[in-house]
């Protein structure tokens, strides 16, 4: 048998698997079935404004460990600029203005502190802030979600911690729906824990944001093929795995869509959840129970609508909006340096508008905006590209958290990596590229 690794995925799992893979001296072999590498993560050249365009926002924190290492193996890091600390402006309607900034003083101080400055809370909400400060920080030591019943949503678990309502819908639920892409009603409480306290109150450095100055496919796509294929291996985009090659309860190989087989010493499927039932065999999907825990994972959609102005309407880089449906703000043309007037805004957990013909969302975008950014009021609309990502991410729900897989499955060979798998995060890119690591180190007989 061969004793080339194959990776069927060519976005951030498949290519953090491969990447690690080719480090650790083993040949790939890496299929992507688009004829581009990025999967829901990627950018293109809009072909009516010229415009550099990701499929949908992203942005990175400090405590994204596993993405750093990625991106400084590959040595593009530097096409990320984090914050020297965490700051984040707000936005209400009317056009105030408010943020919160934190400081370098040892968490969770270094937020407290700056809540308890910030103009974006009431006197009561910093106290409220500060009691779920203290009771994510009395976990040292010990797993953050130890106390949180399994079928807890978001939204019981901040009531039960005290946070009044205010303060959930103009705070928690902007970061909530932002990490975790689902509405705090249906995402898991434990997960979200996990989070905030990864995130927001282990350290000054951890919380920082990161926001790439280019096109997100140029921080990773080609030089992690450039990377692998250095090394001997191969990464061909427009080639369809259509099946695994199963036999005898072990993967040795994939069958391509125009009937070729390549054999494998290991399989990584780092495809989303949701495509891996056509790889799989039938008796494995009906028969499996891990299989079919799997699949039963469900999506949730992101739009993300992207506006080009004929005037500069603000010089925020970024900016949470409060008491609107459109939820966060980026200042596109600034961001990339590229001088346009083009902002994004996008809608996250997005299940009730996903359906919506795009005219009515681009409506409701520009008007939610006038709300905002007074600017936006005398600016004429010149261009706007509406985008929906169906099945952005899985629902974070307690019930994905009892059955999304560990890389490693039933089948000898074959190895499972995404978003979408047991990370214990989100569906975020960190995830994506801690899933690739995990699989390859399952691969090499390691992890």
């Amino acid at each position: 048998m061969s004793e080339e690794i194959v990776v069927i995925g060519g976005g951030f799992a498949g290519l953090a698997a491969g990447v690690e893979l080719a480090r650790q001296g083993r040949r790939v072999r890496l299929l992507e079935q688009k004829p581009h590498l990025g999967g829901r993560a990627r950018s293109f050249i809009d072909p009516a404004s010229g415009s550099v365009v990701d499929n949908g926002q992203h942005l990175l924190m400090g405590c994204y460990r596993a993405t750093i290492r990625f991106l400084e193996t590959l040595g593009t890091l530097d096409r990320v600029r984090f914050q020297d600390k965490l700051s984040v402006p707000f936005l209400d309607k009317g056009g105030r203005l408010t943020a919160l900034a934190t400081n370098k003083l040892p968490a969770p101080w270094h937020l407290l502190i700056g809540v308890f400055r910030s103009r974006s809370f009431s006197f009561r909400e910093k106290f409220e802030v500060a009691r779920l400060g203290r009771a994510l920080d009395s976990h040292q030591g010990r797993r953050v979600d130890e106390d949180i019943p399994p079928r807890e949503t978001v939204e019981e678990w901040l009531r039960r911690c005290g946070q009044s309502e205010n303060l959930r819908r103009n705070f928690w639920d902007l970061l909530c729906i932002a990490a975790m892409n689902e509405d705090p009603r249906l995402a898991s409480a434990a997960l979200f824990a996990r989070v905030l306290r990864l995130a927001l109150f282990s350290s000054p450095a951890d919380s920082r944001l990161g926001i790439a100055r280019v096109g997100l496919s140029d921080c990773y796509t080609q030089a992690a093929a450039a990377y692998i294929e250095a090394r001997g291996g191969s990464v061909l985009c427009g080639r369809r795995a259509t099946s695994l090659c199963v036999a005898e309860g072990a993967c040795r190989g994939v069958t391509l869509a125009h009937g070729d087989n390549l054999e494998a010493a290991r399989v990584i499927a780092a495809v989303p959840w949701h495509d891996l039932a056509a790889l799989l065999p039938s008796e494995l999907v009906r028969g499996e129970p891990f299989f079919g825990a799997a699949l039963s994972l469900r999506p949730t959609p992101i739009l993300s609508i992207n506006l080009w102005f004929d005037r500069s309407v603000t010089d925020l880089e970024f900016a949470g909006l409060r008491g609107t449906t459109i939820q966060w703000l980026f200042n596109k043309g600034k961001i990339l340096g590229s001088g346009e007037n083009y902002l994004s805004v996008v809608l996250s957990g997005a299940h009730q508008y996903v359906e919506r013909p795009k005219a009515d969302l681009l409506e409701m975008a520009v008007r939610e905006l006038g709300e905002l950014l007074p600017a936006t009021r005398a600016a004429r609309l010149e261009h706007a590209l509406v985008i929906k990502e169906r099945f952005a991410t899985f629902s974070p729900s307690w019930e994905a958290e009892q059955v999304r897989p560990p890389a490693r499955t039933p089948v000898r060979g074959l190895l499972l990596a995404g978003d979408w798998t047991a990370t214990g995060l989100p569906a975020t890119i960190e995830g994506a590229v801690q899933s690739g690591y995990t699989a390859a180190q399952a691969a090499l007989g390691t992890g």
